[in-house]
């Protein structure tokens, strides 16, 4: 009996087959993590314009409000701690006054919910935040007059470059995005980067 083995036009087919399926893989990996990086872009960009359109309403930055509990109808009690839903108004989003934030720009029609900030991605969970510079632990970073910052936390490399490179220079230590990192690559190397900060 006589045993037959593959041709070489039958392997190419294959091999070509299977450079196809590899392909077709990588691609779609490649526009997911390109879909994460708009989705994160665009979160980022539309939390700075929010905090900017209340700042030009109110005089104060969402959270830092003094008087959110009289200017904002049904707005909750947030600052962890005068147990109210005010901030100071000394221009800093201090650590007590975060949680109010999202809080204020929600009661004033700029958000569309008053919850923590959070995306989910291939590689975890992503967490938004406005922060004064007195309790970020970016501030060193960036220069004195940057005051208040939005940190976004444990974002996956890619997506951290691709923020840097759309808001900013392209670089993690300099310009008005900076990373707790000086670099990272997306094959595994401070993945995900713990924080990237923009000045606002």
């Amino acid at each position: 009996m006589r045993r037959r083995g593959f041709t070489l036009v039958e392997l190419a087919v294959v091999m070509t087959i299977i450079a196809l399926i590899l392909m077709v893989l990588f691609k779609g990996s490649s526009l997911i993590g390109t879909g994460q990086s708009q989705q994160v872009l665009a979160a980022t960009q539309d939390l700075a314009a929010a905090v900017a359109r209340f700042r030009s309403i109110y005089g104060y930055l969402p959270g830092d409000m003094p008087d959110a509990s009289v200017r904002l109808p049904g707005v909750l009690a947030c600052n962890t701690v005068s147990g109210t839903a005010n901030g100071n108004g000394d221009g800093r989003v201090d650590a007590s006054e975060v949680p109010c934030v999202t809080e204020h720009l929600f009661r004033a029609g700029l958000i569309k919910s008053n919850a923590p900030i959070s995306f989910s991605t291939t590689k975890g969970i992503v967490t938004m935040r406005v922060i004064g510079r007195s309790v970020s632990a970016l501030a060193a970073s960036f220069p004195t007059s940057t005051r208040n910052l939005i940190e976004v936390a444990t974002v996956p490399c890619q997506i951290a470059q691709d923020l840097d490179a759309k808001t900013d220079d392209g670089n993690f230590s300099t310009g008005t995005t900076r990373a707790s990192v000086a670099s990272c690559t997306v094959d595994g190397t401070n993945d995900p980067v713990p924080l990237i900060a923009i000045g606002l």
